[in-house]
Protein backbone atom coordinates (compact mmCIF):
# COMPACT_ATOMS: atom_id res chain seq x y z
CA UNK A 1 0.00 0.00 0.00
CA UNK A 2 3.34 2.60 1.14
CA UNK A 3 4.12 1.48 -2.75
CA UNK A 4 0.91 2.45 -4.12
CA UNK A 5 0.43 5.66 -1.76
CA UNK A 6 3.96 7.44 -3.29
CA UNK A 7 3.04 7.36 -7.14
CA UNK A 8 -0.14 9.10 -6.40
CA UNK A 9 1.61 11.79 -4.22
CA UNK A 10 3.99 12.20 -6.83
CA UNK A 11 1.28 12.34 -9.48
CA UNK A 12 -0.19 15.21 -7.09
CA UNK A 13 2.71 17.05 -5.96
CA UNK A 14 3.67 17.11 -10.15
CA UNK A 15 -0.11 18.67 -11.44
CA UNK A 16 0.94 21.22 -8.29
CA UNK A 17 4.45 21.67 -9.80
CA UNK A 18 2.64 22.15 -13.27
CA UNK A 19 0.04 24.67 -11.92
CA UNK A 20 2.72 26.70 -9.94
CA UNK A 21 4.65 26.63 -13.21
CA UNK A 22 1.50 27.61 -15.44
CA UNK A 23 1.14 30.31 -12.86
CA UNK A 24 4.46 31.96 -13.46
CA UNK A 25 4.40 31.40 -17.14
CA UNK A 26 1.26 33.27 -16.78
CA UNK A 27 2.60 35.92 -14.88
CA UNK A 28 6.20 36.06 -16.56
CA UNK A 29 3.67 36.72 -19.82
CA UNK A 30 1.63 39.54 -17.60
CA UNK A 31 5.05 40.81 -16.87
CA UNK A 32 6.19 41.10 -19.81
CA UNK A 33 3.00 42.48 -21.84
CA UNK A 34 3.32 45.08 -19.06
CA UNK A 35 6.95 45.65 -19.53
CA UNK A 36 6.17 46.13 -23.02
CA UNK A 37 3.19 48.20 -22.74
CA UNK A 38 5.48 50.18 -20.08
CA UNK A 39 8.09 50.65 -22.63
CA UNK A 40 5.84 51.69 -24.64
CA UNK A 41 4.44 54.15 -22.93
CA UNK A 42 7.70 55.80 -21.49
CA UNK A 43 8.99 55.80 -24.90
CA UNK A 44 6.59 57.89 -26.17
CA UNK A 45 6.31 60.27 -23.35
CA UNK A 46 9.72 60.76 -24.47
CA UNK A 47 9.17 61.02 -28.00
CA UNK A 48 6.85 63.34 -28.09
CA UNK A 49 8.99 66.31 -25.66
CA UNK A 50 11.92 65.57 -27.85
CA UNK A 51 9.91 65.65 -31.16
CA UNK A 52 8.16 68.94 -30.32
CA UNK A 53 11.22 70.64 -28.26
CA UNK A 54 13.38 70.25 -31.80
CA UNK A 55 10.72 71.62 -34.00
CA UNK A 56 10.73 74.55 -31.00
CA UNK A 57 14.22 75.18 -31.73
CA UNK A 58 13.83 74.71 -35.32
CA UNK A 59 11.33 77.18 -35.16
CA UNK A 60 13.27 79.23 -32.97
CA UNK A 61 16.07 78.93 -35.40
CA UNK A 62 14.23 80.02 -38.90
CA UNK A 63 12.17 83.16 -36.37
CA UNK A 64 16.22 83.97 -35.60
CA UNK A 65 17.32 83.84 -39.00
CA UNK A 66 14.40 85.80 -40.25
CA UNK A 67 14.50 88.49 -37.42
CA UNK A 68 18.47 88.70 -38.24
CA UNK A 69 17.76 89.19 -42.01
CA UNK A 70 14.68 91.98 -41.08
CA UNK A 71 16.87 93.45 -38.70
CA UNK A 72 20.16 93.89 -41.16
CA UNK A 73 17.77 95.29 -43.64
CA UNK A 74 16.58 97.68 -41.32
CA UNK A 75 19.99 98.88 -40.03
CA UNK A 76 20.52 99.02 -43.90
CA UNK A 77 17.14 101.26 -44.45
CA UNK A 78 18.19 103.09 -41.16
CA UNK A 79 21.48 104.16 -42.92
CA UNK A 80 19.99 104.73 -45.87
CA UNK A 81 18.04 107.35 -43.84
CA UNK A 82 20.39 108.64 -42.09
CA UNK A 83 22.44 109.31 -44.71
CA UNK A 84 19.36 110.94 -46.97
CA UNK A 85 18.61 112.72 -43.36
CA UNK A 86 22.00 114.38 -43.38
CA UNK A 87 22.30 115.22 -47.06
CA UNK A 88 18.55 116.91 -46.62
CA UNK A 89 19.84 118.67 -43.86
CA UNK A 90 23.24 120.20 -45.69
CA UNK A 91 20.56 120.93 -48.71
CA UNK A 92 18.43 122.29 -46.52
CA UNK A 93 21.05 124.53 -44.90
CA UNK A 94 22.44 125.70 -48.67
CA UNK A 95 18.56 126.81 -49.57
CA UNK A 96 18.28 128.44 -46.28
CA UNK A 97 21.59 130.58 -46.97
CA UNK A 98 20.41 131.09 -50.66
CA UNK A 99 16.85 131.92 -49.50
CA UNK A 100 18.48 134.75 -47.24
CA UNK A 101 21.03 135.76 -50.50
CA UNK A 102 18.10 135.84 -52.59
CA UNK A 103 16.24 137.91 -50.12
CA UNK A 104 19.27 140.42 -50.06
CA UNK A 105 19.32 140.54 -53.48
CA UNK A 106 15.59 141.17 -53.56
CA UNK A 107 15.47 144.09 -51.29
CA UNK A 108 18.70 145.67 -52.96
CA UNK A 109 16.60 145.10 -56.77
CA UNK A 110 13.65 147.14 -54.78
CA UNK A 111 16.16 149.93 -53.99
CA UNK A 112 17.78 149.98 -57.14
CA UNK A 113 14.15 150.14 -58.75
CA UNK A 114 13.02 152.97 -56.57
CA UNK A 115 16.17 154.56 -57.13
CA UNK A 116 15.86 154.31 -60.57
CA UNK A 117 12.50 155.45 -61.00
CA UNK A 118 13.40 158.25 -59.08
CA UNK A 119 16.47 158.72 -61.60
CA UNK A 120 14.22 158.78 -64.51
CA UNK A 121 11.37 161.02 -62.90
CA UNK A 122 14.44 163.75 -62.62
CA UNK A 123 16.63 162.52 -65.74
CA UNK A 124 13.01 163.05 -68.08
CA UNK A 125 12.88 166.81 -67.36
CA UNK A 126 16.78 167.60 -66.88
CA UNK A 127 17.76 165.85 -70.40
CA UNK A 128 14.93 167.92 -72.10
CA UNK A 129 16.51 171.17 -70.42
CA UNK A 130 19.71 169.76 -71.58
CA UNK A 131 18.57 169.42 -75.15
CA UNK A 132 16.90 173.27 -75.36
CA UNK A 133 20.75 174.20 -73.89
CA UNK A 134 22.34 172.83 -76.92
CA UNK A 135 20.14 173.47 -79.22
CA UNK A 136 20.48 177.52 -78.17
CA UNK A 137 24.40 176.48 -78.20
CA UNK A 138 23.79 175.41 -82.04
CA UNK A 139 21.98 178.30 -83.09
CA UNK A 140 24.13 180.52 -81.47
CA UNK A 141 27.73 178.65 -82.68
CA UNK A 142 29.30 179.51 -85.93
CA UNK A 143 27.20 177.87 -89.09
CA UNK A 144 29.34 174.91 -89.63
CA UNK A 145 27.52 171.50 -90.97
CA UNK A 146 24.07 173.18 -89.80
CA UNK A 147 21.46 170.64 -91.35
CA UNK A 148 23.66 167.76 -90.03
CA UNK A 149 23.51 168.97 -86.86
CA UNK A 150 19.92 170.25 -86.54
CA UNK A 151 18.52 167.37 -88.12
CA UNK A 152 20.41 165.04 -85.11
CA UNK A 153 18.78 167.39 -83.11
CA UNK A 154 15.52 167.51 -84.53
CA UNK A 155 15.45 163.20 -83.92
CA UNK A 156 16.87 163.57 -80.47
CA UNK A 157 13.93 165.59 -79.52
CA UNK A 158 11.94 162.71 -81.47
CA UNK A 159 13.20 160.60 -79.12
CA UNK A 160 13.22 162.38 -75.94
CA UNK A 161 9.29 162.97 -76.32
CA UNK A 162 8.98 158.59 -77.46
CA UNK A 163 7.58 157.15 -74.47
CA UNK A 164 8.05 153.42 -75.68
CA UNK A 165 11.84 154.80 -75.80
CA UNK A 166 13.46 153.54 -72.22
CA UNK A 167 15.21 156.23 -70.54
CA UNK A 168 18.21 154.68 -71.04
CA UNK A 169 18.02 155.10 -74.89
CA UNK A 170 17.59 158.41 -74.23
CA UNK A 171 19.96 159.31 -72.33
CA UNK A 172 22.36 157.14 -74.73
CA UNK A 173 21.24 159.81 -77.81
CA UNK A 174 21.83 162.32 -75.73
CA UNK A 175 25.39 161.44 -74.41
CA UNK A 176 26.16 160.97 -78.38
CA UNK A 177 24.81 164.68 -79.41
CA UNK A 178 27.23 165.89 -76.58
CA UNK A 179 29.75 164.06 -77.24
CA UNK A 180 29.67 164.88 -81.24
CA UNK A 181 29.51 168.76 -79.95
CA UNK A 182 32.51 168.32 -77.74
CA UNK A 183 34.74 166.75 -80.69
CA UNK A 184 33.93 169.64 -83.23
CA UNK A 185 36.32 171.61 -80.86
CA UNK A 186 39.24 169.06 -81.29
CA UNK A 187 38.99 168.39 -85.09
CA UNK A 188 39.29 169.89 -88.42
CA UNK A 189 37.55 169.49 -91.95
CA UNK A 190 36.21 170.20 -95.69
CA UNK A 191 33.31 170.14 -96.58
CA UNK A 192 30.99 171.78 -99.28
CA UNK A 193 28.46 174.43 -98.84
CA UNK A 194 26.17 176.89 -100.06
CA UNK A 195 27.04 180.58 -98.38
CA UNK A 196 26.29 184.24 -98.33
CA UNK A 197 29.03 186.48 -98.90
CA UNK A 198 28.35 190.41 -99.45
CA UNK A 199 24.70 189.23 -100.32
CA UNK A 200 25.64 186.97 -103.00
CA UNK A 201 25.19 183.09 -102.64
CA UNK A 202 28.53 181.24 -103.44
CA UNK A 203 29.39 177.33 -103.54
CA UNK A 204 32.53 176.84 -101.05
CA UNK A 205 34.60 174.97 -99.38
CA UNK A 206 34.69 175.42 -95.62
CA UNK A 207 37.32 174.84 -94.02
CA UNK A 208 36.64 174.52 -90.21
CA UNK A 209 39.53 174.89 -87.47
CA UNK A 210 37.96 173.13 -84.25
CA UNK A 211 35.46 175.71 -83.03
CA UNK A 212 38.30 178.43 -83.67
CA UNK A 213 37.33 179.79 -86.84
CA UNK A 214 35.66 179.19 -90.26
CA UNK A 215 37.28 179.76 -93.58
CA UNK A 216 35.87 179.64 -97.45
CA UNK A 217 37.29 178.61 -100.41
CA UNK A 218 35.08 179.14 -103.87
CA UNK A 219 35.83 176.81 -106.27
CA UNK A 220 37.92 179.16 -108.48
CA UNK A 221 40.44 179.53 -106.06
CA UNK A 222 40.09 182.77 -106.80
CA UNK A 223 38.38 184.41 -102.89
CA UNK A 224 38.84 183.27 -99.97
CA UNK A 225 37.31 184.95 -96.81
CA UNK A 226 36.65 184.03 -93.06
CA UNK A 227 33.22 183.77 -90.39
CA UNK A 228 32.85 187.08 -88.35
CA UNK A 229 30.86 185.47 -85.32
CA UNK A 230 30.86 188.76 -83.74
CA UNK A 231 28.81 190.21 -87.37
CA UNK A 232 27.37 186.49 -87.44
CA UNK A 233 28.63 186.67 -91.43
CA UNK A 234 31.01 185.71 -93.84
CA UNK A 235 33.39 188.48 -95.18
CA UNK A 236 35.75 188.03 -97.41
CA UNK A 237 40.10 188.52 -97.06
CA UNK A 238 42.92 190.44 -99.10
CA UNK A 239 43.65 187.98 -101.91
CA UNK A 240 47.00 187.07 -100.56
CA UNK A 241 45.14 185.22 -98.11
CA UNK A 242 44.18 182.66 -101.03
CA UNK A 243 46.83 180.81 -100.78
CA UNK A 244 47.13 180.15 -96.98
CA UNK A 245 43.56 179.32 -97.51
CA UNK A 246 43.90 176.99 -100.19
CA UNK A 247 46.78 175.37 -98.28
CA UNK A 248 44.81 174.31 -95.39
CA UNK A 249 41.95 173.32 -97.33
CA UNK A 250 44.28 170.89 -99.32
CA UNK A 251 45.86 169.60 -96.05
CA UNK A 252 42.39 169.31 -94.26
CA UNK A 253 41.29 167.24 -97.26
CA UNK A 254 44.53 164.95 -97.58
CA UNK A 255 45.74 166.75 -100.76
CA UNK A 256 48.84 167.25 -99.33
CA UNK A 257 51.46 167.05 -96.40
CA UNK A 258 50.88 169.14 -93.41
CA UNK A 259 53.14 172.12 -92.97
CA UNK A 260 52.68 175.53 -91.00
CA UNK A 261 50.50 178.12 -92.85
CA UNK A 262 50.06 181.37 -91.13
CA UNK A 263 46.61 181.98 -91.10
CA UNK A 264 44.57 185.92 -90.39
CA UNK A 265 42.85 184.95 -87.31
CA UNK A 266 42.29 188.09 -85.32
CA UNK A 267 43.16 190.04 -88.29
CA UNK A 268 39.81 190.65 -89.48
CA UNK A 269 39.02 194.72 -88.82
CA UNK A 270 42.49 195.40 -89.63
CA UNK A 271 41.70 193.96 -92.95
CA UNK A 272 38.82 195.19 -93.56
CA UNK A 273 39.83 198.70 -92.96
CA UNK A 274 42.34 198.48 -95.44
CA UNK A 275 40.09 197.75 -98.21
CA UNK A 276 38.03 200.83 -96.87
Amino acid sequence: MGSEKNPGARDHAGSRMAVVFMACLLMLAVWMTSSLHARVSVSKDIETPVDTAVDTRQATQRSREKWDAQRQKLAEEYDRLKTENEQLAFANKNLTQRAGDLERINQNLTREKEECRRIRTELAPFLKALLDRLTSLVEADAPFLSRERNDRLARLAVILDDPEITIAEKYRKMMEALFVEAEYGNTVEVYREKIVVDGTQVLADIFRMGRVALFFLTLDRESAGIFDMAKNQWHPLDKSRVPDIEAVVEMAAKHRPMEVVALPLGAIAPERRDQK
